[in-house]
């Protein structure tokens, strides 16, 4: 029976609801259901012993390695779901019933892929009047670089933290929510041109054990996200890395901008209306981001475990789909 959990409000600030079902998180590992791919990632997220950077026994997870566990994680599952050094586009938005990262952000249409860097990688987002980014990090959930339109950036071995395989996690703004915007947006997404000199796929250098990972990940995720300072968690230099924060919000908000892209804040409702799980409500004065460059707010509504579970879910300084 799924118990009650109070909806978590996530704020974002891009910086350049009502009554809802909720389940409760799983720490077991289930194989896929008939007809699915297995990517290793089951239910809210939890790693199962499918996965290709987990095995029964493997590697303990801790506090020191559960946010290059979670990288492996999906590392592998991209991997899977688009064969490595090739981007997958969501070409609509993102189903409500197939959500690939925790907390994402509705307001933009995402897409996703795993790069060697060995041979070296260089990436190029054409001039255009509307926001998009191309968003680049290691294993270490290290922001390496964020890519704008019209700029071109290059990358290499020696500007990873961890690994040889990078995330390159794009993000980009719908003009209008009809068949004209959806067609402009596709073709933006297809217009940015990556170029790799190697392309080995995604091995995890290390097989983790999925029972103490999905342990500490559940209470990271139903603890920590609540009191973690979250422009401390989502690091471009490895030493800048702080404990707890890091591992709390890595695992709450993974693939997440560090703050000089992005500000996030999170609001747990404390009226009795979202404790009993009915509609509430919530008042914010706009921010004064720089709508100028594209920069807009959003407000999305998440169940506790960080995955949006109803309709009408967000708004923002756009639209509200």
């Amino acid at each position: 029976m799924n118990k009650l959990i109070i909806p978590i409000l996530a704020i974002t600030f891009i910086v350049a609801g009502c009554k809802t079902e909720t389940k409760e998180l799983n720490d077991t590992t289930q194989p896929a259901a008939e007809g699915e791919v297995d990517t290793g990632v089951g239910e809210n997220g939890v790693a199962l012993e499918s996965s290709p950077s987990f095995e029964k026994d493997g590697a303990p997870v801790d506090m020191f390695n559960i946010v290059r566990a979670e990288t492996a994680k999906y590392f592998a599952e991209e991997t899977i779901l688009s064969g490595g050094n090739t981007m997958r586009h969501e070409r609509k938005g993102i189903d409500l019933d197939n959500q690939t990262v925790i907390r994402s952000n509705f307001d933009l249409v995402y897409s996703y892929g795993v790069y060697d860097v060995s041979g070296g990688i260089e990436i190029s987002v054409p001039e255009y009047d509307l926001f998009q980014i191309v968003h680049v990090f290691d294993e270490n959930h290290v922001t390496l670089d964020v890519v704008y339109p019209g700029q071109t950036v290059t990358l290499s071995q020696d500007d990873v933290t961890y690994g040889n395989h990078l995330y390159l996690f794009m993000r980009t703004k719908l003009r209008t929510n009809d068949e004209a915007g959806l067609k402009e947006l596709n073709q933006r997404q297809d217009a940015v041109i990556i170029k790799a000199g190697s392309s080995e796929p995604y091995v995890s250098e290390v097989k983790y054990d999925p029972v103490s990972f999905n342990k500490l990940r559940t209470h990271l995720l139903t603890t920590g996200i609540k009191t973690a300072i979250i422009h401390k968690g989502f690091v471009d230099d490895l030493y800048n890395v702080e404990f707890p924060h890091y591992q709390m919000v890595n695992l709450g908000g993974w693939a997440g901008l560090p703050a000089k892209h992005a500000f996030y804040f999170v609001v747990v409702p404390g009226d009795e209306a979202s404790k009993n799980g009915d509609c509430s409500s919530f008042t914010f004065t706009p921010p004064p981001v720089q709508y100028d460059k594209n920069g807009y707010w959003s407000l999305t509504l998440y169940s506790e475990q960080g995955w949006v579970v109803t309709e009408k879910f967000n708004t923002n300084s756009y639209y509200s789909f």
